[in-house]
């Protein structure tokens, strides 16, 4: 026992990682009792339409939030401990979120009926979309307490926040979903944010009261400045990321026609098992790899991080994708039900993919933490633009297997891309800066 703990104690990826597992378990539980429900209640097409309106909530967010978290997380991390720079830099980033969300709200509501039609192809869900934008600036706020926390490396208090909020809209979701089906489930996504901001208010109160106290009368344009490249990058990313997700499930609604959406829902189903054996590394990424690539001033610095990662966690990895994989049927039983077996086909393209996804963060993290905005743009837009074309191919040739099929190729094309642009920082052995 000793062994293990000063085993763990000297390796910062796997006490992050362990310490982080009791949150990461809870969400797959609070995951896997939502999906039951959901397959027991509605069935593959609700989890369709559920992640169709969950992608709508994330580009809302992230263009009523401007894409700032990575900013927020970078600069909360740089002025640590400079106070008076800190509350001026938030009284800045509060001011911005304010009126971005303020104004997307409007927006939905006036524009209500036509993005429930785009969404769902009726006007059934005008009032989720309604309630949305009148609770999107709270939903806002709390992305951006998130990444303050983050950034002050806040392990600790992050992991009880997302243990309490996931604990919390299980229990919600038990009641929405078994009475009211698909309107609950999309009420789910929606509150499981608003419960998620509740906790974090609750978290930071003591400790953090001041993040609540800050005088917008502080907000100066220089912060501005500094934040517009990560405002540009990260608003691609909101829109790309779901919007092109919302086109791609469009496109798989179309050419399935007839099944009321059931073919998107295996898809969708896919995801989510990927998602949450994505669970177990994404924490690390942001809450300790991001950190220190924001602090490395040379490409000697990142190698050692990057050797780090693929030494320690991607074997690991690696072998729970294998496992994933060689179980799968049991994996979808578990956290599906017999409707979704279909699936069993698509999951091996698909975890293929997520391991090339995870080795390029290692790469990827660079153009957010040192602010290569052009190269984080360009590569962002031309991977969702590539794996929509290709999804659209291979729909077509081999149907809904040909759209994992486009995930793992487009993620092999981008990390070519991305091997291409830091070709000088990875095949040198002089130190050059970064």
């Amino acid at each position: 026992m000793k062994l293990i703990r000063q085993i763990i104690g000297k390796n910062i990826w796997l006490k992050i990682s362990v310490f982080n597992a009791l949150a990461v378990f809870t969400r797959i539980a609070g995951s896997w009792l939502i999906n039951k429900l959901i397959a027991i209640y509605i069935g593959p097409s609700g989890t369709g339409l559920t992640e169709q309106f969950r992608n709508f909530l994330q580009t809302t967010q992230g263009i009523a939030t401007l894409g700032l978290s990575e900013g927020v997380t970078k600069y909360t991390a740089k002025y640590e401990t400079h106070n008076i720079q800190l509350t001026s830099f938030l009284a800045t980033i509060y001011k911005l979120i304010l009126s971005a969300s303020v104004i997307i709200s409007f927006i939905m509501l006036w524009k209500a009926s036509f993005i429930s039609m785009f969404l769902f192809n009726n006007l059934h869900f005008i009032n989720i979309i309604r309630l949305t934008a009148l609770t999107l600036p709270f939903i806002a706020f709390n992305l951006i307490f998130l990444a303050v926390l983050t950034g002050f490396q806040e392990y600790k208090k992050l992991t009880y926040i997302q243990i309490f909020s996931q604990i919390f809209t299980a229990i919600i979701a038990t009641f929405l979903i078994i009475n009211y089906h698909l309107i609950g489930a999309l009420l789910v996504v929606l509150s499981s944010q608003i419960i998620h901001f509740i906790v974090t208010l609750f978290t930071i109160q003591n400790t953090y009261s001041y993040f609540l106290k800050i005088s917008l009368q502080r907000a100066k344009k220089n912060h501005f400045k500094r934040l517009y490249s990560y405002i540009l990058m990260a608003l691609v990313t909101a829109i790309t990321a779901p919007l092109f997700s919302i086109l791609i499930r469009n496109q798989i609604f179309d050419f399935f026609n007839h099944d009321h959406g059931i073919h998107a829902g295996y898809w969708d189903g896919v995801k989510k098992i990927s998602g949450l054996a994505m669970a177990f590394i994404m924490p690390v990424f942001s809450l300790y790899y991001y950190p220190q690539i924001v602090k490395a001033n040379n490409n000697q610095s990142l190698k050692k991080e990057m050797k780090k990662f693929f030494i320690q966690i991607f074997p690991l990895l690696t072998i729970g994708f294998v496992l994933i994989y060689l179980l799968r049927k049991w994996v979808i039983l578990l956290f599906f039900s017999k409707a979704y077996l279909p699936m069993e086909d698509l999951l091996a393209w698909q975890l293929a993919g997520d391991l090339i996804r995870v080795s390029t963060f290692t790469l990827a993290y660079i153009m957010l933490a040192k602010a290569h905005s052009l190269y984080y743009i360009l590569t962002e837009i031309g991977f969702w633009f590539m794996f929509y074309i290709l999804s659209h191919l291979f729909l077509i040739h081999f149907e809904l297997i040909g759209v994992v099929i486009a995930y793992f190729i487009t993620y092999i094309i981008y990390a070519v891309i991305l091997i291409f642009l830091y070709r000088k920082y990875l095949f040198t052995s002089k130190s050059i800066p970064i």
